[in-house]
């Protein structure tokens, strides 16, 4: 058989194998996200007996946002399972025995990889943006035919910190209505009347209108003192805008990369002008410092405070939230991306064991691997904002640790 011949049938073997086990993984990894998603879904509106089909729409739309870590995952996955079953069942070696090189069993894995690395970037940067954005569009035209304010004899509503509670209810005439805030201070206001009318005030901004009749009003102040106050009439609004979430704006991970990029350029801009402002603020304190300690009649104590606050404004650099925010979502979407390609590396040492059970120990790696990935990668971000640097390196480093380490184990493996 010609070398080239050879080559191939391995390819087509690994090759093979690896999408089939990738299939699998996908559909494990795909089914736990889709259930969280379905019961976050669930919790928002299915309870409020949404029609089957606009909650089938919306599930399709959200499923963008967990395919960024489902193609990881299941390329880390399959490619585990695939390297531990040949291990196991011995066409390692095998293929090592007939003068094939083990880069030509990685190869295949490798750029199949690269290919999933693509299609998560373009899920990253084209389907998510355009599915948030249906998404968003839909969500909303179903809270505005949904009950948001859901009227019943002897019930309780909540709206943000003010709690309704009423006893009978006649079409929109409520009686014996009682409303007052739960705030955490000792300020506040208690409202009740025998009788109020609810009417839908705007549709597009969620507010409720309560006319009430003969009502009394007890209003506290935080020195105690306290007023109650009487009328023939009053107007209030309930305001349930705040209850529809992230409906006016897209969360920077749901952006497109030019328009992240249109965003850090905004708020680049925004911390070139605080850095201006420091600067300033820094020279300032250090003139003030200079002059009183050519002054002899100034304390030390007032010295010492001067060069604390000097210390103090060296010590601080400006840090703008949006732009690390931003940048750090950038750099996660070609993190993410380069994850299909970068993680299997660390499987590849399984090539040089004899494992029993090979494919079931692959998986069970991988899920190991894929939960300190999720970790290091969510501590990452949560560091972005406690340090002035670009946010890429934090990002890009449970990558680059997870790749060495594949290539420093494989090196030591192919040692013993």
């Amino acid at each position: 058989m010609k070398q080239g011949a050879r080559f191939s049938l391995v390819y087509r073997h690994i090759g093979r194998e690896y999408l089939l086990s990738f299939i699998v993984a996908f559909f494990f990894f795909f089914f736990i996200f889709f259930i969280n998603q379905i019961l976050l879904i669930a919790q928002r509106i299915l309870l409020k007996q949404v029609d089957y089909f606009s909650v089938f729409q919306l599930v399709m739309l959200s499923i963008p946002q967990f395919l960024l870590y489902t193609f990881p995952f299941s390329s880390l996955t399959a490619s585990s399972m695939v390297i531990g079953d040949l291990s196991g069942n011995n066409e390692i070696l095998a293929i090592r025995s007939s003068g094939i090189s083990l880069k030509h069993v990685f190869l295949p894995i490798i750029l199949i990889s690269l290919v999933f690395s693509f299609m998560t970037f373009l899920t990253a940067d084209k389907a998510l943006p355009w599915s948030t954005k249906k998404y968003r569009e839909l969500y909303s035209g179903l809270m505005r035919e949904l009950p948001t304010l859901e009227l019943a004899s002897n019930s309780t509503n909540t709206i943000g910190n003010k709690v309704l509670v009423n006893k009978e209810v006649v079409g929109n005439t409520v009686h014996d209505i009682v409303l007052f805030e739960t705030s955490n201070d000792r300020t506040g206001q208690i409202l009740s009347a025998p009788t109020a009318e609810v009417t839908l005030y705007d549709l597009n901004a969620f507010i409720y209108q309560l006319e009430m009749e003969n009502p009394l009003m007890l209003r506290n102040d935080v020195e105690g003192g306290w007023a109650l106050s009487k009328a023939d009439s009053a107007r209030f609004f309930l305001n349930f805008s705040g209850q529809i979430a992230s409906l006016a704006s897209a969360l920077p991970s749901q952006l497109s990369v030019s328009e992240l990029q249109e965003n850090i350029a905004i708020h680049r801009t925004a911390l070139e002008e605080e850095t201006v402002r420091h600067e300033e603020k820094l020279q300032k304190a250090r003139l003030q410092l200079a002059t009183l300690m050519q002054q002899a009649s100034v304390s030390p104590d007032r010295i010492e405070e001067a060069e604390q606050e000097v210390r103090t404004l060296e010590e601080k650099t400006p840090i703008n939230f949006y732009y690390q925010y931003y940048r750090a979502e950038l750099h996660k979407k070609f993190a993410l991306s380069a994850a299909c390609f970068m993680l299997v590396f660390l499987t590849f040492s399984l090539s040089f064991f004899k494992v029993k059970h090979g494919r079931l120990i692959g998986f069970g790696m991988s899920m190991l691997v894929a939960v300190l990935y999720w970790y290091l990668l969510f501590f990452s971000q949560m560091q972005i904002f406690k340090f002035p640097i670009n946010p890429g390196f934090l990002i890009w480093i449970p990558n680059v640790l997870m790749f060495f380490t594949g290539i420093l184990i494989m090196l030591f493996a192919r040692r013993l």
